[in-house]
């Protein structure tokens, strides 16, 4: 009770009674000596309980002697702990009874309190007088003796190490909760009523924060707790100055120690936060300036703190504190990255807890995506994948997540390796609800695999590897159960664009590539087990073949190291772990089982190379489609069969589609499942047969002469099964000798009996052999000559294959037939010579039918496109035959770079395909580089940067392999041949602008400051020696070396390159196009005179003038620059990379020999999106060359018919 008030026991009920009186009579002091201990004891036991008995209605007049003796130092100084104590619990009730007046002076007060605080430090130990420091503390706490204090000066002194005492007392012994409650409540009197509030006492409070967790149960915490609870506008201005001493300290350049100490101070702040916010009224504005300090470590170390305290689930202090709430949102635009940083890690709770913040939070990570740094992109993208956004969808930003996706072709592999593994984990973790259809969760998510598979296009080593990753980490994950895997599969193959399909496809075929590659690792490596003794070339193969299978991931170096290593290894057990799990034969289960077991191994042994193998397996184990997905894709494709598109036959139809791209690129996993296809086949009486004997033809290509059977497409389809029988000679003559006797112009069967008879010329010769001359004889004679005058009113230089007349059909098939003959008869010694002349002979007159002809001749003009583009390509497929390269010569091979120049965009477009998938696997020659560059005019932009991006990767690659790194080098040679012998060189300025372009293009796609003076030295030895071809062209190509010379020359000091003397010897493929001059004398005088016009000379070092100018100052744009150029003016101007003088005469020049189609026909831009790394444009070791091109206003172009069947059988 208050000192001012009366207490509660002994109060007055009877207000007219007589005041009582105390009746304790005896001295308390003796007057010669001390009273003896046990006597004064006996007597204060007495006292002290007639005293605790009287209330305050009490006879002061009996008080007067005790209340003096008590105070007489016998007393207080007595060194008996226990008279102490009486002596305390009797002077607080003299007190008590005494009140409101006080019958003590200020220096006995003084002397008084000392002696309450000595007696009740002694809480925490074991002592007899327990009762009286308890009844002592009580008594205190109810009348608020304390408050006294207020008229004494100093009184902070005498109390705080009470007030130490008690939390140390209570933190470490178990008091009763009585007692903890008088101790709190003295406390929070002296802090609200005797303000209390030094510094030490803040320290104190304080203390408990930093000593204990929130939710702590120890009692000085919670006394601690209980003080701020009761009293927090009082303590705030305390706290407040605490924490300003303690900020302001280190304001300046602080040591590490002193950082430290900031740091304590800062986590203290989060332990108040988190149990008595309040108290930090005043102390975040100190941190908001924090945030605004140009000390680096204090302004993250604020952010940091911030971000804690908005994060906490229960706090409101970004509702309540605005305004450091919007300073806060600012430091995601601080200076330093690591603030930046830091502040995005900050969000990813406050997005968890606070729902309320999220949609500034997902502006900022938008803005924080396209953040200059890489540190902090990469951050944005983590941050996005962590703040749990999945689990509401209503709140799910899909703009954020395809900000996200942008990110996957950042130009930083860090970032586009978290923001795939980002929307990887997203796309899992939603999958449940895209399987069960959620419309919201497909629209939010489902897009996620098509734009992963996308990124198949940019080309690039380690987004290709990030993409394995994530398809199978999250897209495809590890799921034993057959049926879930392949319906998942289904699904994510259904929400697929046409151009991600053919991704996926690509995806699927270069894994199967890339299974060859690494079974031929596992049996270097069973060698290396079984011949210990292997010899330097065998060793020395070896790691060529390792470097080779390095060069297909970023990191070559340890990629190689890693396969030497497990070479090296000699590990039996582990070998054939490998050897499982890349087996085509195994099912899914085993295959995964091998791997994960192979790679636990590996992290025991060899940690360091698990990641490397990681991503060898992911290319190459049979996981994404798996012979255990046969079945399952079998029983699913039934239900396309019905004629309503639902969502099940829509299902089904997907499933008939992975069937056949399983038959073609993994068709020995149908083996075990040949009787459920050949039953589907015979019970089949719809349309829908077809597929499944496109699926058998498959096989049969695969299992050729191991197979037997029993006896529109679904004819040529037919014909590769039957033509793959083991007895098809036996069975099939009289059949295919009857087709060959019915090939009629007029035939009502001539469309199948050719079709027929071309897979049997490819996969059963022997059935063609014997009528061959017929068959040639009527292709060439009447098929060929036959005019088509159908076609549509237009006559347009294309149309796809489907829109063909039926005779044009006709036609290609035919040609067709004498491809295939050939490649079938590639190794035999049929045909004899004659025919194989004779053949050639057709595929190069096709080469002459021109457009422009045809529609003199009123025929179809997009038939002789399809002849040039089919020609072409079989001439390319078949020359890489031993057999017949003879029938390629050099005036020949410089006849079919033309190609690249048709006037057909389609032409020039899918035959530029054709080479660079064929120079992509190796099954052409590498002489096809140097046509290429025939490209450097074409003025579809999407198509040159499709060829530029091409070489320059492929120059990149080839280094892995020895000796390829002059492929690209020596190509040079063959280029300055072509361009000599073209038919428009001549040296006047015009036509050397042209030539001038085609070197350009060279020199920006193969030179670099390692390899241009290798450049420089192979075009100064053209100048030494003479063309084979035709003597009398030398000259073209001494002036093209000296023009060649002046641009290298040019690009050297634009770039700051240096030519260095080279001495690595050049062969310039004597055999064929030069030979060395006869003499030194011809030589010297050769090599010294510049074979340039001086005019044409003057022109470039005008252009490198001008050049250099420009680049000195950028803003300064000639006048001509500046107009409007014309339509015509801005076609050269693509072409030629500088402002059209001269037009009248190039135009002229252009149009005489129509290199260029009138753009009609121009490659859609749409789907085309801008990357930030790598070629915008499907590369070719990416895309399956047979796939369709979407064109405008036609149908997909295919490949030409007449080599289908021929691109997977030629090999280099």
């Amino acid at each position: 009770m208050d000192i001012d008030e009366p207490m509660d026991s002994q109060a007055t009920s009877f207000p007219e009674s007589q005041p009582s009186s105390l009746t304790f009579s005896q001295t308390l002091i003796g007057t010669s000596k001390a009273l003896k201990v046990t006597e004064l004891a006996a007597l204060l036991k007495t006292l002290h309980e007639e005293l605790k008995e009287l209330d305050q209605n009490v006879e002061q007049d009996s008080l007067t002697t005790v209340t003096k003796e008590l105070i007489h130092k016998q007393l207080m100084k007595n060194s008996n702990k226990t008279i102490k104590a009486l002596v305390a619990c009797c002077l607080a009730d003299i007190i008590r009874l005494h009140a409101p007046t006080c019958p003590y002076t200020m220096d006995q007060l003084k002397s008084i309190f000392s002696l309450f605080v000595n007696q009740l430090s002694h809480f925490g130990a074991e002592t007899p007088d327990f009762q009286y420091h308890f009844y002592l503390l009580e008594n205190l706490q109810s009348v608020k003796t304390f408050l006294l204090l207020n008229e004494m000066d100093n009184a902070d002194e005498l109390v705080l190490p009470m007030i130490d005492d008690f939390f140390k007392v209570t933190e470490k012994a178990g008091l009763a909760r009585n007692v903890e409650l008088c101790m709190t409540d003295v406390l929070i009197q002296l802090i609200e009523e005797v303000r209390i509030l030094g510094p030490e006492l803040t320290e104190l409070i304080l203390e408990q924060f930093e000593k204990f967790e929130k939710g702590s149960s120890n009692p000085a915490y919670l006394m601690a707790l209980d003080i701020c609870f009761a009293c927090p506008n009082i303590l705030q201005r305390r706290v407040c100055q605490y924490f300003s001493d303690a900020l302001i300290s280190v304001s300046g350049e602080s040591s590490s120690d002193e950082f430290e100490e900031v740091k304590k101070t800062h986590n203290l702040i989060l332990k108040i936060n988190a149990a008595a916010p309040d108290l930090l009224l005043n102390v975040l504005p100190l941190l908001q300036e924090e945030m605004k300090v140009d000390q680096l470590n204090i302004r993250q170390l604020a952010t940091e703190t911030m971000g804690q305290m908005f994060a906490d689930p229960a706090s409101a202090v970004a509702e309540k504190y605005p305004l450091i709430w919007k300073t806060w949102l600012g430091r995601r635009d601080d200076k330093a990255i690591a603030v930046r940083v830091k502040w995005l890690e900050m969000c990813v709770d406050i997005y968890k807890n606070h729902r309320e913040s999220v949609p500034e939070l997902i502006e900022c990570f938008k803005e924080k995506l396209s953040d200059p740094d890489d540190k902090v992109r990469t951050t944005a993208c983590k941050v996005v994948g962590e703040v749990d956004m999945e689990s509401d969808l209503k709140a799910m930003d899909k703009a954020l997540l395809k900000s996200v996706a942008e990110r996957t072709k950042d130009k930083k592999s860090s970032v586009r390796a978290v923001a795939m593994n980002t929307i990887g984990s997203i796309y899992q973790n939603c999958f449940a609800r895209i399987q069960a259809n959620d419309k919201m969760a497909i629209e939010k998510v489902g897009w996620i695999p098509d734009t992963i598979l996308n990124r198949l296009y940019v080309g690039e080593l380690s987004v290709t590897m990030n993409l394995e990753s994530t398809i199978q980490k999250y897209i495809l994950p590890e799921l034993e159960n057959d049926l879930e895997r392949t319906e998942r599969l289904i699904t994510i193959v259904e929400s697929l664009e046409e151009k991600q399909k053919l991704a996926f496809t690509a995806l699927v075929r270069k894994q199967k590539l890339f299974n060859e590659n690494m079974n031929k690792y596992v049996k270097l490596c069973q060698e290396q087990i079984e011949n210990n003794n292997q010899s330097e070339h065998d060793v020395s193969k070896a790691d060529e073949f390792m470097k080779y299978i390095a060069g297909h991931f970023l990191d070559k170096a340890r990629t190689l190291n890693a396969l030497r290593s497990f070479l090296n290894r000699e590990s039996d057990r582990d070998i054939k772990l490998l050897k499982s799990c890349i087996d085509l034969d195994r099912d899914y289960k085993r295959v995964l089982v091998a791997k994960n077991k192979l790679l636990a191994n590996l992290n025991e042994d060899q940690s360091a190379i698990v990641e490397i193998f990681q991503a060898l397996l992911n290319r190459s184990c049979p996981l994404i489609l798996n012979k255990s997905n046969v079945p399952q894709l079998l029983k699913l494709s039934k239900t396309a069969k019905g004629r309503r598109r639902t969502a099940s036959t829509q299902r089904g139809t997907i499933a008939r589609e992975l069937l056949k791209e399983i038959s073609t690129t993994y068709p020995t996993m149908y083996t075990t499942y040949m009787k459920d296809i050949l039953q589907e086949i015979m019970s089949d009486n719809d349309n829908t047969s077809e597929e499944s004997l496109e699926i058998l033809a498959e096989i049969s290509k695969a299992k050729n002469g191991s197979m037997v059977y029993k006896p529109g497409n679904e004819v040529e389809y037919a014909a590769i099964a039957l033509g793959n029988m083991k007895n098809a000679k036996t069975v099939l003559a009289d059949l295919a000798s009857n087709m060959c006797d019915e090939l009629l112009i007029d035939s009502a069967n001539l469309t199948s009996n050719l079709t027929a008879l071309s897979q049997f010329a490819l996969y059963a010769y022997d059935l063609i052999t014997p009528s061959v001359d017929s068959i040639i004889q009527f292709i060439e004679a009447d098929l060929l000559q036959a005019r088509t005058r159908e076609f549509d009113n237009e006559n347009n230089d294309w149309c796809p294959y489907e829109d063909l007349p039926e005779l044009s059909q006709q036609k290609l098939i035919g040609v067709r037939l004498l491809v295939n003959y050939l490649t079938a008869c590639k190794e035999k010694a049929e045909p004899e010579d004659y025919i194989v002349h004779r053949i050639f002979s057709i595929l190069w007159d096709l080469l002459d039918r021109s457009c422009d002809g045809a529609k003199s001749d009123n025929v179809c003009a997009a038939e002789t496109s399809h002849f040039r583009l089919g020609a072409s390509q079989a001439i390319v497929s078949l020359t890489t035959f031993v057999k017949y390269t003879n029938e390629l010569t050099v005036p020949k091979f410089e006849k079919l770079g033309i190609t690249l120049q048709d006037t057909c965009y389609y032409v020039r477009y899918e035959f530029a395909e054709s080479l660079m998938k064929g120079l992509q696997t190796e099954q052409i020659h590498s002489r096809y580089y140097a046509l290429l560059f025939l490209c450097a005019h074409e003025p579809e932009e999407a198509l040159l940067k499709q060829v530029k991006s091409f070489v320059q990767k492929r120059l990149s690659t080839m280094s892995v392999k020895q000796g390829e790194s002059s492929v690209l080098d020596a190509s040079l040679v063959r280029l300055i041949h072509l361009l000599a012998h073209h038919p428009d060189f001549s040296v006047a300025t015009d036509d050397l602008d042209i030539s001038a372009q085609y070197l350009r293009f060279y020199i920006s796609c193969v030179a670099n400051a390692d390899n241009v003076s290798l450049l420089y030295y192979i075009l100064q030895n053209i100048k030494l020696s003479q063309d084979m071809v035709s003597q009398d062209l030398s000259e073209n190509s001494y002036v093209l070396s000296d023009l060649a010379c002046a641009l290298i020359d040019s690009k050297c000091k634009e770039a700051s390159w240096s030519l260095i003397p080279n001495e690595v010897r050049v062969t310039l493929h004597s055999n064929k196009l030069y030979r060395k001059l006869p003499s030194t004398t011809i030589q010297a005088e050769t090599i010294k005179k510049n074979y340039l016009p001086n005019e044409y000379i003057q022109q470039l070092e005008k252009e490198h003038h001008h050049k250099s100018g420009e680049k000195r100052s950028r803003s300064s744009i000639s006048s001509a620059s500046k107009r409007q150029l014309s339509e015509e003016e801005q076609k050269l101007f693509r072409m030629y990379g500088k402002l059209p003088d001269r037009k009248d005469l190039l135009g002229h020049k252009l149009k005489e020999r129509k290199y260029f189609d009138s753009g009609d026909y121009a490659l859609s831009k749409a789907g085309k999106e801008p990357l930030a790394i790598g070629s915008e444009h499907p590369s070719p070791d990416t895309i399956p060359h047979s796939n369709p091109v979407s064109l405008p206003g036609s149908s997909p172009v295919k490949e030409s018919p007449l080599v289908t069947e021929t691109a997977n059988e030629t090999k280099q």
